[in-house]
């Protein structure tokens, strides 16, 4: 086994979604290794949808400006090196190690110790914990800021793992903060009811930051208002219909094929274009604006949302409610286009998601001839036998013969495109895990031939 691999399965053995360690420990870390946070300009975004796209649109804005721009996401697709980049290039595995070792190196010497003997504190706000080992995500976040330092960034763009008020990527001090649209998703940890979930999320406004806003929601919108009040934060919305919205709609539309732009994909463009806007950048920089984001668009790729792997063939990964409504608006906006008018669905999804939801919107706002239910790898599956019965409760009875399944998803997704039409849409959806797996077994089959 290689040194990448042995530490590919060091990083995975952590639990993912162990509870979250305090910031306090993440602040630890971080001032331990000389606090490399403090050496580039961050935006931090957070959402339940759409954080992804946005902090690539706005990476993509700011190289294109000049400045050498990292990027952190989450989750990756194929490979952990996906989570951590500078101007569109992936770390190298050989860093990727030497910064899981530096890291590593630092756990080794603090895991233990009390918070308080590394962090300061008033006598108030004293901290006795003692300091422990990182989480999963608190572990790559460490080494993505270590790296960006080390290459000497001038801005960096974080997105989010999970929520935001306890993430470990709100230890950050930001120009700009970002919310991206808000729906039910990680209940268990975040909240049940929208009123919570949208608290964890504008727990990243800090003091005197700006926030941008595009939640899709107007509990969500009073919850960021009333926080970014209460920071003394400029809170601006961005909205359909505003000028700067349309403003960055035009541009997209005039720098792409509109018809292959997903209708969600315009929010979350004038979201990014906002946060943009807001930042202090050069006059150079101001006068070329429309220029570059134009730019940005045009040059926009992002794996696995609504991503076409032919001509009628589309993936995403929605998996929630909300990102399962808005994916549906853009196949129906598509199809309608189109000679076809059939849609064949691929489905598979994690046990912790509210499946039954999931399945009841897919039925009702689609057209679907066919469905091929597999299942993904993760031990958090959900089984192929439980998501039939669910599609044959919400599809009429004629199609109930339609719905297929195997636990083989490389055997599935093979007979999915063998029974692939020229009027038919081939929709695989519900997971990005499966997502991953998909682009996998297509990467190697095109290896293959």
């Amino acid at each position: 086994m290689s040194v990448y691999d042995e530490t590919i399965e060091y990083l995975e053995s952590i639990p993912r979604f162990a509870p979250k360690t305090q910031l306090d420990n993440t602040r630890a870390f971080l001032k331990a290794l000389d606090s490399p946070q403090n050496s580039f300009k961050v935006v931090h975004v957070a959402g339940t949808n759409g954080k992804g796209s946005v902090s690539k649109l706005l990476a993509l804005m700011l190289q294109e400006a000049g400045y050498k721009t990292g990027l952190f996401i989450s989750p990756h697709l194929v490979k952990m090196n996906e989570r951590i980049s500078i101007n569109g290039t992936d770390i190298s595995d050989d860093r990727l190690v030497e910064m899981f070792e530096r890291v590593k190196s630092c756990v080794n010497n603090l895991e233990g110790k009390k918070i308080e003997e590394i962090n300061s504190f008033s006598k108030d706000e004293k901290n006795e914990e003692s300091i422990c080992h990182p989480a999963y995500f608190e572990f790559l976040f460490l080494m993505a800021v270590l790296y960006f330092s080390e290459e000497k960034c001038d801005y960096v763009v974080f997105e989010t793992g999970l929520g935001g008020r306890l993430d470990a990527t709100n230890t950050l001090i930001p120009e700009v903060s970002v919310i991206t649209s808000i729906g039910m998703d990680h209940m268990q940890y975040l909240g049940d009811t929208l009123e919570d979930i949208s608290g964890e999320k504008a727990g990243i406004i800090k003091s005197g930051v700006p926030v941008i806003y595009n939640t899709g929601e107007e509990i969500a919108d009073r919850v960021i208002e009333k926080k970014a009040a209460e920071e003394g934060s400029r809170a601006i919305r961005v909205a359909r219909g505003d000028k700067a919205y349309k403003k960055a709609e035009k541009l997209w539309k005039s720098s792409s094929k509109p018809e292959m732009i997903p209708l969600y994909q315009y929010d979350n463009g004038a979201t990014a274009y906002a946060a943009f806007r807001e930042l202090s950048l050069d006059k150079a920089v101001r006068e070329k604006e429309a220029e570059i984001v134009k730019l940005a668009f045009s040059r926009f790729y992002w794996p696995g949302r609504m991503q076409f792997l032919g001509e009628n063939i589309i993936i995403d990964g929605a998996h929630n409610e909300d990102a399962i409504i808005k994916l549906t608006e853009s196949v129906n906006d598509f199809i309608s286009r189109q000679s076809r008018k059939k849609i064949n669905l691929f489905f598979s999804v994690s046990s912790d998601k509210d499946y039954d939801s999931i399945i009841r919107l897919l039925c009702e706002r689609l057209d679907i001839e066919d469905v091929y239910v597999t299942e993904i790898s993760s031990v958090r599956r959900e089984a192929a036998a439980e998501l039939i019965k669910v599609f044959q409760s919400y599809l009429p009875k004629e199609k109930h013969f339609n719905v297929v399944g195997s636990t083989d998803m490389k055997r599935m997704w093979q007979l999915a495109k063998n029974e692939l039409d020229d009027e038919t849409i081939l929709l695989a959806v519900g997971s990005l895990y499966m997502v991953g797996e998909l682009l996998d077994i297509e990467k190697k089959d095109m290896f293959l031939t």
